[in-house]
């Protein structure tokens, strides 16, 4: 099947797979390249009247910019509100209509976009949120595990030569919803998939493990879906049953992307205790399938950071050469505030490079 194409204008990939000097010349995306934009949890900007324009700083930027860097779509990670309010979904629908005509946007739900943090699955989101509010997300609308509800949801997604089934599934997806979400891809075996999902991998766990990389989460996770109130009959998955359950069942995933989870550090490097960090909380992880494609993981939550997030986002840079993705992490925020390096810094967690198997049936 052929998606309707539109335009609105490896092993350790911490390390960036270009040289030191190319990165010197290339210190933002490139006008040939394009992008999809991924803002993290905007729960502690909605819950302050005083730190709300954060978020719409965020997304005047990326229409500001859309024809710039080329960005052809959001994908919000979920926790959009702090409560299931009808105050704080009022403030995030300001935020986020800004893009409806510029830039179509897929959203998931966190726990906080639920009842009471999750002791049950009812949401406001419905209520401010459709389908028909975005001509552009019209276009690439799939269809709905329950029609009018964009809990889960799937969208139809072209360009650079890449065909995506994006799929946004529920904080601690149910298995009737794994199971709908697999019969989506039953019938697009020839597209890459993105999965845009509130939990699956953490960061605490990258402290510990031997490669560096964090790890999907578990029933025994620290804030799995297990620990909330729609857990505890078990009908949810935690990242790693997700990923056993439907992920790695297709190699067509390329990218799942969540946030949710805090930052930490160790009290020491031969501890066993963690503090918490009041910053960016980010980690990755990489998978191969049998048949050699990859796909990448990445955690991003900017919460934690002042302000409810300091503005922080991801820009996804999709290369001319069709393989290579550029990750950023920026902050136009502090960019303004604090200077350019702020906004733009270069780390390898916030800046990095990641390389996508061939386009699928090419």
């Amino acid at each position: 099947m052929k998606f309707p194409t539109f335009s609105l204008a490896a092993l350790c990939v911490l390390v960036p797979l270009v040289s030191h000097a190319e990165e010197k010349s290339s210190d933002r995306p490139r006008a040939d390249s394009w992008t999809i934009a991924v803002i993290p949890d905007t729960q502690y900007y909605i819950r302050s009247a005083e730190d709300a324009p954060l978020f719409t700083e965020i997304t005047e930027w990326l229409v500001e910019h859309r024809m710039k860097y080329n960005i052809e779509l959001m994908l919000h990670v979920g926790d959009i509100v702090d409560a299931n309010t009808t105050e704080q979904w009022e403030r995030a629908k300001k935020s986020l209509k800004v893009l409806d005509g510029k830039i179509p946007y897929v959203l998931a739900v966190g726990n906080h976009d639920l009842g009471k943090n999750s002791s049950d699955r009812s949401t406001m989101l419905n209520d401010y949120f459709k389908i028909s509010d975005n001509r552009l997300n019209e276009r690439i609308f799939g269809g709905a595990f329950e029609e009018g509800k964009l809990e889960n949801a799937w969208y139809q997604f072209a360009h650079g030569g890449r065909e995506y089934v994006i799929f946004s599934l529920e904080f601690g997806p149910r298995k009737e919803v794994v199971d709908w979400a697999e019969g989506v891809a039953q019938k697009h075996p020839d597209e890459s998939y993105i999965l845009v999902t509130h939990e699956f991998i953490d960061q605490e766990s990258a402290l510990f493990s031997d490669d560096g990389w964090a790890r999907r989460t578990t029933r025994e996770t620290k804030n799995s879906p297990y620990s909330y109130g729609i857990g505890k009959e078990g009908n949810v998955h935690s990242g790693q049953e997700l990923w056993d359950g439907f992920v790695s069942k297709h190699s067509n995933f390329e990218m799942v992307v969540n946030g949710h989870y805090k930052p930490f550090k160790r009290v020491s490097p031969d501890s066993d205790k963690v503090e918490w960090v009041y910053d960016l909380a980010l980690s990755y992880r990489r998978d191969a399938y049998d048949d050699g494609r990859v796909c990448h993981q990445m955690l991003c939550n900017g919460q934690w950071a002042p302000h409810g997030g300091n503005g922080w986002f991801r820009l996804l840079e999709f290369l001319k050469d069709g393989k290579t993705v550029k990750v950023w992490t920026i902050s136009p925020h502090l960019a303004e505030k604090e200077g350019e390096a702020a906004g733009w810094p270069t780390s390898p967690d916030k800046r990095f490079t990641i390389e996508l198997p061939p386009a699928r049936g090419r």
